[in-house]
């Protein structure tokens, strides 16, 4: 059985949620909290919120593998996944197609293709840091939430969002800065043969002001998955779905239906 922490809340069908980098399921709420008629099932990833810290070595199936047996054990058949979330999901999708029938991939992000030049030195500049102050946690937020990268740009506009989501990167343990684990775990690439395998029903959202290389993976998705469509949300950033909730919980809704 999975060690991962799952966060559950609301009734009617399952839906599985996977967040991005350093946040947890705590971060779903407000879209949650638009969505009614939904049981949803937050997983917080390894390393992540009240999971195990991420285990050096790990791999993406693996990883899949243990999201996989999630699906079976909550009879959830969607899945809604963010940023690095995204990743996750797409690896489940194809090497587990007859699990998943609906599928959402906000700001997706495939195993081995090329990322933004300044989020690769932004990591750099993190592992760096951990090592100096021996992984203290309030500097290292505020260093992540810098832009460029534009990762936390669009929540410039929403305040009250930016404070919480600080608030949330705060509490990362940041181990895997120290044991390189995540650099196995994203080590794999994802080829167009895989997207191919995809027979969900696949929802890509993409924020107008994002990044360039994840409006390029959306086009990549829907030229690809067999069954995708593209939704582009005006006026957001890289994380659309906890920018923008109000314009994107009917369209996801109608997805999930």
């Amino acid at each position: 059985m999975t060690e991962l922490h799952l966060t559950e809340t609301g009734h009617g069908e399952p839906v599985l949620w996977l967040h991005g980098y350093t946040m947890d399921s705590s971060t779903w709420h407000p879209l949650w909290d638009r969505l009614p008629g939904w049981r949803h099932l937050g997983v917080d990833l390894p390393g992540h919120g009240g999971s195990p810290a991420l285990r050096p070595g790990l791999t993406l199936p693996e990883l899949a593998d243990q999201l996989a047996e999630v699906l079976r054990a909550s009879g959830a058949r969607r899945v809604v996944a963010l940023s690095f979330g995204s990743m996750s999901a797409i690896q489940l999708a194809f090497q587990e197609p007859d699990l998943v029938d609906r599928l959402v991939l906000a700001a997706p992000t495939l195993a081995g293709t090329a990322n933004e030049a300044a989020a690769k030195r932004r990591y750099q500049q993190l592992a760096m840091l951990y090592r100096l102050t021996g992984g203290a946690s309030e500097q290292l937020a505020d260093l992540w939430l810098q832009s460029p990268p534009d990762i936390f740009k669009g929540t410039e506009r929403h305040p009250e969002l930016r404070a919480a989501l600080r608030a949330v990167v705060a509490r990362h343990g940041w181990a895997e800065l120290g044991n390189g684990a995540m650099d196995r775990l994203t080590a794999d690439r994802h080829t167009a043969d895989q997207l191919r395998r995809i027979s969900a029903r696949t929802l890509v959202v993409v924020g107008d002001q994002d990044m360039p290389a994840f409006v390029r993976n959306g086009e990549l998705l829907c030229a690809t998955v067999p069954d995708c469509r593209l939704l582009t949300v005006a006026d957001a950033g890289h994380l659309p779905l906890l920018e923008r909730p109000d314009a994107v919980a009917a369209a996801i809704a109608e997805h999930l239906r």
